[in-house]
């Protein structure tokens, strides 16, 4: 599955952080900092097991870099041992 896709931009009349969804205008999380959106981000399972990438744009409205994170690889510990076929 492709990765999740995210925008966050500064909204000037309230000061929070807005975190959306590209896919779906509507849903839309308000953080006091940029550092707490990311730090949302990061705390989801959802995120962690598919990746995601987040364009920032800055309190003037412009495009100031893309943030991306990189789907958790599957610890050889906790992963289930492969099994054999009989042949």
């Amino acid at each position: 599955m492709p990765p999740f896709s995210f925008t966050l931009r500064h909204n000037a009349t309230t000061f929070h952080w807005e975190l959306a969804d590209s896919g779906d205008a509507t849903a839309c999380s308000h953080h006091a900092t940029h550092s707490s959106a990311f730090h949302t981000l990061a705390s989801d399972p959802q995120i962690a097991a598919r990746g995601a990438t987040v364009r920032v744009f800055g309190a003037d409205g412009g495009y100031e870099r893309e943030r991306t994170y990189a789907p958790a690889e599957i610890d050889a510990v906790s992963a289930p041992a492969p099994t054999k076929l009989a042949l």
